[in-house]
């Protein structure tokens, strides 16, 4: 016979349920900021890899960078996209590793002209 003290508890079950969807979220923002600055060190490394997304990039102001990664983004939040499958967040990624070069570069071009 099922004793009802051992029973789950359901208002339990739902915390557990919104704590591990917490911990999930958290955990694919980290993979996410990791995979983007992992690929705007690469491009910062090797420049030309920026030559497969737009031709001239690699040859872009630190303003034009952002700019075009903003516009990325923008272009990519227009597109409709089905909620399953993989490879959909791959440009979204690279425009914001663009941006972060884009950043980067800005700062340094900033450190050479204060020194």
């Amino acid at each position: 016979m099922l004793d009802l003290q051992e029973r789950p508890n359901v208002a339990d079950a739902a915390l557990d349920a919104a704590a591990l969807h917490e911990e999930i979220v958290r955990a694919a923002r980290r993979v996410a900021l990791y995979t983007i600055k992992a690929r705007a060190r690469r491009y910062l490394r090797d420049p030309l890899r920026l030559e497969t997304i737009t031709q001239g990039l690699s040859m872009a102001s630190p303003r034009a960078l952002i700019a075009t990664g903003l516009q990325m983004i923008a272009n990519e939040r227009a597109v409709p996209r089905r909620q399953f499958g993989f490879g959909g967040e791959v440009p979204a990624i690279n425009a914001r590793a663009i941006i972060l070069v884009g950043r980067w570069r800005r700062a340094a071009e900033a450190a050479l002209r204060g020194a």
